[in-house]
């Protein structure tokens, strides 16, 4: 290994390598941890979303057998976003992302 030359591009280009390179330079944040953010804020004391909705509005498929058969998420989820959608705003006022 002696005189090589260590290339800031990984070697081999693949999708994995490539997306991760580019989260590194350009300081982006993974989706799983965009994810995982959105779930807990909607399940916070703060918004209070109950889980299987939240998992419902990310497009999870339900956990248990009484969310997956018996409840109404689409209704509870009309019910609840709003919440989340008020939040949302509040927090790109403060980081001056939205003009208000």
């Amino acid at each position: 290994m002696r005189g090589c030359v260590r290339s800031p591009v990984p070697t081999r280009f693949n999708p994995i390598n490539a997306s991760s390179y580019l989260r590194k330079r350009s300081g982006l944040v993974a989706f799983k941890y965009l994810r995982k953010f959105v779930n807990d804020t909607m399940t916070s004391e703060e918004l209070n979303i109950p889980e299987s909705v939240a998992d419902f509005i990310q497009g999870r498929t339900p956990k248990s057998i009484g969310a997956k058969h018996y409840m109404k998420l689409k209704r509870k989820a009309i019910q609840f976003y709003p919440r989340y959608a008020e939040y949302l705003a509040k927090l790109r006022h403060m980081a001056g992302i939205l003009k208000a």
